[in-house]
């Protein structure tokens, strides 16, 4: 590597067989007779040595070095010396030379001294550059960064362990189990953690605490280092808060579907929410709805995102089972049980040991057949039919049913403390009349899955079909809705399903319906009973819809109770579909 060296000596065989020999390893060299001709070189440019003779004519090496260390303290300097003398070399030793040469100069020497040097100040330049570019990272990093010593000692802390943690610069040199107190305890495991594992390895916990009522949530990160130049070793302790990430995770999680179950609405997220919180505990869950509302969809979504997702999951309709089978169908029988019982056979509850049962049509169970399960659900213990030894399983009970059970215990057809013990909490699966909104992803949704049972490559619904869709009723809910799709799929020849597409029953049924509307809309309500003097929704309402819908317009136009096509004549109207380009756009 080359570098910029100032000689500085009056001696005219000095002057000739240096420059020659240290040029040869690619240095630029500037030669100066006088100790005021260095310095004034030295205010022109900058040079990375200095070579200079004790004696000058106008002052001495020792004065030039004095003045290299005031004000070029990037600058080294050797000094040649002619008559060597021992407090002499001390002196400019200690002043910051960094080699003493005694005339006669021997040229390789005086090479060797002058690469060393600059070698060293490279690597000098090259190590302050990676640690100030180290240190802005460390002060720069939105994490807690704490180095800790022996003894949990701190050595160092970055400006968001300040921030972060309530550590002061005063807390250098000082235990960490004094200056965090509230977090100590907490992470001294982690820590002892990170030095039995050694280094290159980290020990990360997730922390959940509480602080005056304020949840917070910290990512701690311990990991073991060693300085190899001090022949030290460390802890580096790095504390992240993510209590502002789970909430804004919480608040802007608007799932389109969770666990095969479809639907963005607001009862929707609800549902995800509950069985979301329910899936980790083991208790016994009633799931409510309308036929066709999708609860063995539910109990699926509930046994999936639960730790017995890897266990069996085993669904049974009790009101499609003979009342005499039922019971050897839940608990299994012994040969011999009854007629026809010719070999052993292993009931549902056995199959579904380790994972989860779900007893669909629930109230159509009975009641002998209930007293038996109600053991069931207090202890996990049965016989099967015919068998006097008990069987034990672990299996969480998930029950459904489209009755009113509560009804059915007063009538006295449902036991009531059966009731209690399946009702520890209620999921209620919403009509699909009651969250019609989702209505396009659940087009989407069964598009998708019956273009690749079919083969086909339907791509949608029209504007006609897709009003209909919105303003049927629905009394088979979204079992209802599958079936009239599939039907105008297989109907249709084209990729965009149409109004002859649909089932001539639906068809029938929507025509009635829309006849015996008023002029106003269905039912003798205005379509846009909730807008302003029935005139259709204004300009801040649509703005609004369109947000909420992520500017998904036949989203908007459901909210809104108007067609797609009469969404986009108002847009255009009022000049909002500039705002959709600008959004896509964006996206």
């Amino acid at each position: 590597m080359s570098a910029n060296i100032l000689i500085v000596d009056h001696d005219d065989l000095l002057q000739k067989l240096l420059p020659i020999a240290i040029s040869q390893s690619g240095h630029a060299i500037t030669v100066i007779t006088s100790f005021h001709a260095a310095i004034e070189a030295l205010q022109e440019r900058s040079f990375d040595l200095v070579i200079s003779a004790l004696c000058l004519p106008d002052g001495s090496g020792l004065q030039l070095l004095n003045e290299i260390q005031k004000n070029h303290g990037r600058t080294n300097i050797i000094v040649i010396t002619s008559f060597p003398d021992v407090e002499t070399v001390r002196t400019a030793l200690r002043e910051g030379a960094f080699v003493d040469l005694i005339k006669p100069v021997i040229p390789e020497e005086s090479v060797h001294a002058a690469d060393c040097l600059i070698e060293q100040q490279h690597q000098q330049k090259n190590y302050e550059v990676l640690n100030n570019r180290l240190e802005a990272i460390f002060r720069g990093v939105d994490d807690a960064i704490i180095v800790l010593g022996e003894g949990w000692r701190i050595v160092q802390v970055n400006s968001a362990a300040i921030r972060l943690l309530g550590l002061k610069p005063t807390s250098i040199n000082q235990l960490l189990q004094d200056e965090i107190i509230w977090l100590f305890p907490t992470v001294e495991s982690l820590l002892q953690q990170a030095l039995e594992e050694g280094e290159g390895q980290r020990a990360v916990r997730m922390i959940t605490m509480h602080e005056g009522g304020v949840e917070r949530i910290l990512n701690c990160t311990a990991s073991l280092f060693r300085d190899p130049t001090h022949d030290t070793q460390g802890t580096i302790l790095v504390v992240r808060d993510e209590s502002r990430l789970a909430v804004l995770e919480r608040e802007t999680k608007t799932r389109q579907g969770w666990y095969g179950l479809v639907g963005f609405s607001q009862p929707m997220q609800a549902i995800y929410e509950l069985i979301e919180r329910l899936a980790n505990v083991d208790t016994t869950v009633l799931i409510t709805g309308e036929t066709g509302t999708g609860k063995e969809l539910a109990a699926r979504a509930l046994h999936d995102a639960g730790p017995r997702c890897s266990g069996p999951f085993v669904a049974v309709n009790c009101a499609a089972l003979p009342t005499g089978l039922l019971e050897s169908e839940l608990f299994g029988h012994v040969r011999g049980a009854f007629t026809n019982a010719i070999r052993d056979k292993q009931g549902r509850f056995k199959m579904a040991d380790g994972g989860t049962i779900f007893l669909d049509e629930i109230g159509d169970i009975p009641l002998e057949t209930q007293v038996r399960l109600l053991r069931v659900l207090q202890e996990q213990v049965f016989e099967a039919v015919g068998d006097a030894r008990s069987t034990k399983v672990d299996v969480r009970v998930v029950t459904a049913t489209h009755r009113n059970l509560l009804d059915l215990v007063r009538e006295g057809r449902f036991r009531e403390d059966l009731y209690y013990r399946l009702k520890v909490v209620e999921i209620h699966m919403p009509p699909l009349r009651e969250h019609k909104v989702d209505l396009p992803v659940l087009v989407d949704h069964f598009l998708t899955k019956f273009n690749a049972r079919l083969k086909r490559a339907v791509k949608g619904v029209s504007d006609e079909v897709m009003v209909a869709l919105v303003e049927y009723h629905w009394p088979g809910n979204v079992r209802e809705l599958g079936h009239v799709l599939e039907h105008a799929m297989v109907m249709s020849p084209q990729p965009i399903l149409v109004w002859s597409n649909l089932p001539p029953d639906f068809r029938h049924v929507a025509l009635t319906s829309k006849k015996t509307q008023s002029p106003t809309g269905h039912g003798g309500r205005p379509l846009n009973s909730g807008h302003p003097a029935g005139k259709g929704p204004d300009r801040e309402m649509i703005l609004q819809c369109l947000e909420d819908s992520h500017w998904q317009l036949q989203v908007a136009a459901t909210r809104l109770e108007i067609s797609r096509s009469t969404l986009w004549r108002r847009m255009k109207a009022m000049g909002l579909h500039h705002f959709m380009k600008t959004e896509k756009t964006k996206d």
